[in-house]
Formats: structure tokens, sequence, C-alpha cells
């Protein structure tokens, strides 16, 4: 059953993978020719893979990709875990799901150009409203990058895998409930590496990829208004038929580069 399970996984991922390029003409590295949106060549003898849109590098005779390794006098080593505050972008196959920043708002991290991006602040009790870049950062301890006092959390739905982070409650008010298995679950089976990769750990294996699964903002048509919340590839969610599937970056930035609050 087990390996049932991961062959239809495989045929899954590669099916969302495969995205032909038409009248792409080849190009020339040393002696072999490739297609410049699969491989970047390098001196013009090495071929490395594009994965994502995201170039891989040479490093010891093989190739790697920087946002998970460093490559250390001819050694492909890992790059360290994240311990700065982190904003996050998504890059797929196709041009339009490249580079796209993961934005807050109504608890769902989403991408696309119909993707919000929600803060508030409030001067009360002295508040320096003008001191926040109002940007969606998370912290590398689960917690998203605000200031109200009961803290927000960032975290994988259990149920339905999808990215979210919990709501800011008032006065000191803890979040965490029956729901949400405790403030620990908000980093579990999630890695961040420094400037890398935002990485999700199913029960059989470590996955370096997410999916953005389309859904229509409240009132909209279907078709306009759409926007792409992200999910971590569990088996029920590699059914879907409306995701688009890449890897998922963290830049370090500033604590304030955050908001006060995220609605």
């Amino acid at each position: 059953m087990a390996i049932k399970r991961a062959l239809t996984a495989l045929a899954l991922v590669s099916s969302f993978l495969v995205s032909p390029v038409l009248a792409e003409e080849q190009a020339k590295c040393g002696q072999a020719n490739y297609y410049p949106s699969e491989y970047t060549c390098y001196d013009d003898k090495t071929l490395c893979p594009i994965q994502f849109s995201l170039p891989t590098k040479p490093c010891g005779g093989g190739c790697y990709s920087p946002e998970q390794y460093s490559c250390e006098d001819g050694t492909i080593k890992d790059l360290p875990e994240a311990t700065s505050p982190f904003t996050l972008t998504f890059s797929g196959v196709r041009k339009t799901f490249r580079n796209l920043n993961l934005k807050a708002c109504g608890r769902y991290l989403a991408v696309g150009a119909n993707a919000r991006e929600c803060h508030a602040c409030t001067a009360a009790g002295g508040t320096n409203c003008g001191s926040y870049q109002n940007s969606t950062v998370l912290l590398p301890d689960g917690k998203m990058a605000s200031d109200v006092p009961s803290h927000q959390f960032w975290y994988v739905n259990p149920t339905d895998g999808i990215l979210r982070y919990t709501e800011a409650l008032a006065g000191n008010s803890s979040v965490w409930n029956a729901t949400i298995p405790g403030k620990e679950f908000a980093a579990q089976n999630v890695k961040v590496y420094e400037n890398g990769l935002f990485t999700w750990t199913r029960e059989d294996a470590t996955t370096h990829w997410w999916m953005a699964c389309l859904v229509t903002l409240p009132g909209g048509a279907v078709g306009t208004g759409r926007s792409w919340r992200i999910y971590a590839p569990t088996y029920v969610n590699m059914e879907r038929g409306d995701c688009e599937l890449g890897r998922i970056v963290a830049k370090a930035v500033e604590r304030k580069a955050g908001a006060y609050k995220y609605p």
C-alpha cells in the first residue's frame, strides 16, 4: 500500500512539473546542446538543472541548490537553519508564478495579483505605528513578526495542510486551543534555512516544494478576484487539479519589517 501511494505521488508530481516549452531554441554548452529554460551553462562546460525556476550551481563535479546548500572548497554543505526574521517568496515553473511574495490576510498566506496583505495598528499605549514596514514577516520560533500582546503564530493546519496564522486576541489571551495542538506545532514538520528553503516534512519524506492552490475571494465571480493559498503537499492535496507546485524561499529581514498586527 505504501509503495502504491509513493508511486502515485511521484506520478502526480511528474504531471504537475511537465511544462513543455514551445519553439524554444537549443543553446550550446561546450559540445552539448541544452534548453535554456531547463539548464544553466557554467564556464561553457558544466550544465546544471533549473528546478522550479531556480537555477542550481556547480560544485565538486555535481550541482547544488543554493537555497539549501553552500559550496565550500568543492564540498556541498547544508545551509544553517534560520535565526533571523524572514519574508517568503514562491517560485513555480510557470513565469506567472515566479518570485511571488507570500502575503498574510484573514489568517491565510497567499500569492498572486489579488492576494491581499493586511495589517493594522493602534497608537493607543504609545505604539509608534510609523515604525513598522508592514510586510508579511515570520519568525523562526513559529511566531509572526507582530507586536500584539497575545502574539500571533504561523502553522501548517493539521486537518488540511494549509499554511495559516493565528488571530490576534484582545489582551494577553492565548489563541492556542484544542484545534491547534500547542504552539510547538507552529514550526512542527517545517524547517527553514537562513536565506534559503522553507521546507515541510511529510510522514515519509521531506518535501522541498509547496502548492499554491486557487481560491476565489469572497464576493468574486468564478475566475475573477483570484489568489492562490499555500498548502503543504499532503497526499490528499496532491489530488487537486487547481494548484501550482513551487518552492518557497526565506529571505532574512529586520524585525520591524513586520507589522503591529496581522488581521
